[in-house]
């Protein structure tokens, strides 16, 4: 053989290898089984008993948006804190010190105070060995957490990936929805927290509505003229008006500095809402607005206390979610005064029996 020709052997061998190993590589076969899986989640898509029954989908389409964070390079793990270079030299440097000061003591036989620099060498060891390793960040308000509640973020940014995937392949993703029932129930409480009763108001049930102006004109029913007629007339009249009203302005300063009172000292960016949905009737369910501080959420495994939690009745009506009720899992009683199903109302206190 030519020396040309074996050049040209070498070099298709060459090649090949270089072929076989590029489609053998991490990369191409995380691409080749994306393709797969997304080809795959299609097919289970269309089968009515694994798509409806179980949730299979939910755990290819999990496993597809991982595959595809760690193909485009994102960050799956927990935040670790920078290793102390310094720490391990000096650590180093004593440790190999005092280790060689140990040995040439105890070179011909044991001494016992060579159990001095022994300790220190050790100690060294020790601090060592702490530069490489606990480096995990944990939540930065993990201690806020309630008794028996452990946080969502326990450092497998992989699973927080997939669960949030799993939520919207399984269809809970829409009661977070903007209108959806723990969507409709934040706002609520973002427009009362801002003093904004109006935009609040048009979430809410009119039956929501009308007991909050029940209460209000019965607390001033002394001002207003106590009869049940005139109250009653008064009420229907701001139902309908609102705005118009010429108490309508009283009313919503009131109920605005009632509920700042109430919720002043919560905050709207550090609510979370609770993920398992509660169904109180076919077109009622409850929602739970619990302080997670910044550690993302957090889920329990038993009864929980959880202070400072708000729990809303929520009710479909025409189509849409609205607030019917912010106290109970009842919906409020019309009357005068109105029934919020609630021990301690100050209104029913000092009715006469």
């Amino acid at each position: 053989m030519t020396p040309e020709s074996i050049a040209n052997a070498i070099a298709a061998v060459v090649t090949s290898l270089g072929t076989l190993v590029g489609i053998a590589s991490r990369r191409r076969r995380w691409r080749n089984e994306i393709r797969e899986n997304l080809s795959l989640v299609e097919e289970l898509s269309n089968n009515p008993l694994l798509s409806n029954h179980t949730p299979a989908v939910a755990w290819l389409t999990g496993k597809i948006a991982l595959d595809v964070a760690k193909l485009s390079g994102q960050p799956l793990g927990t935040p670790k804190k920078p290793i102390s270079w310094s720490n391990v030299f000096f650590s180093s440097i004593f440790a190999i010190g005092f280790g060689c000061w140990t040995y040439v003591l105890n070179k011909e036989e044991f001494v016992w105070y060579s159990l001095f620099p022994g300790i220190v060498t050790g100690l060294m060891l020790l601090s060592l060995l702490g530069s490489f390793v606990n480096r995990e960040i944990p939540p930065g308000s993990e201690n806020e957490l309630p008794d028996g509640a452990h946080p969502v973020r326990t450092g497998d940014a992989s699973e927080e990936i997939s669960r949030s995937v799993a939520l919207q392949a399984l269809g809970e993703g829409g009661r977070y929805d903007e209108g959806g029932q723990v969507g409709v129930a934040y706002r609520f409480f973002s427009h009362m927290k801002a003093g904004s009763f109006d935009e609040a108001s048009q979430l809410v049930d009119s039956n929501w509505l009308l007991c909050r102006i029940q209460a209000w004109l019965w607390d001033n029913r002394e001002r207003l003229g106590g009869a049940l007629e005139v109250l009653t007339a008064l009420a229907d009249e701001m139902l309908q008006n609102r705005g118009d009203h010429d108490l309508w302005l009283e009313f919503t300063t009131s109920e605005v500095a009632a509920f700042h009172e109430a919720w002043g000292h919560l905050d709207p960016d550090t609510l979370g809402g609770a993920s398992r949905r509660r169904r109180v009737a076919r077109d009622y369910e409850l929602v739970v607005l619990a302080p997670v501080g910044e550690s993302g959420g957090y889920y329990v495994n038993s009864a929980t206390i959880v202070p400072g939690a708000l729990t809303f009745l929520m009710r479909r009506h025409e189509g849409r979610w609205a607030v019917a009720s912010h106290l109970a899992a009842v919906p409020p009683t019309p009357g005068f005064p109105p029934t919020w199903w609630v021990i301690g109302d100050p209104s029913i206190e000092e009715l006469e029996d």
